[in-house]
């Protein structure tokens, strides 16, 4: 993805200046002209990144929904089911404050996924 970047801003940066070049009737300096490639080139591949990422990390800021399979809070912890398929843990640290006394089986949650030395586990779950 970060090549495809790469590719993509250099090509939309060397159209561009062959367009403002030619229809300007500038005289085409080969200094000016990389200095002007260079810029645009620049400012093209950080958008292209910028738009990339900022997908990826809207979807992970968004986070899955699933539903509560059991969570005894007595014991601190308990298992969710993914909408996408197969369970989560989810351990009371994890359950914001205000929605801990509500999380009970078959509510539904909005949490965000972390990779943990134990596997997977649902954090930052709030009720829907």
């Amino acid at each position: 993805m970060f090549l495809r970047a790469l590719v993509t801003s250099g090509i939309l940066a060397f159209i561009y200046i062959l367009v403002v070049f030619s229809l300007g009737n500038l005289p085409i300096g080969t200094s000016l002209m990389y200095q002007v490639l260079g810029t645009f080139w620049s400012i093209g591949f950080i958008s292209i990144l910028a738009y990339i990422y900022g997908k990826k990390i809207k979807r992970s800021f968004r986070g899955e929904t699933g539903t509560i399979k059991w969570f005894d809070s007595k014991k601190g912890y308990g298992f969710l089911v993914r909408d996408k398929g197969g369970d989560l843990f989810v351990h009371l640290r994890s359950v914001q404050a205000k929605d801990r006394k509500k999380l009970k089986e078959d509510t539904r949650v909005r949490y965000s996924v972390e990779k943990t030395e134990k596997g997977p586990q649902a954090e930052n779950i709030r009720l829907i």
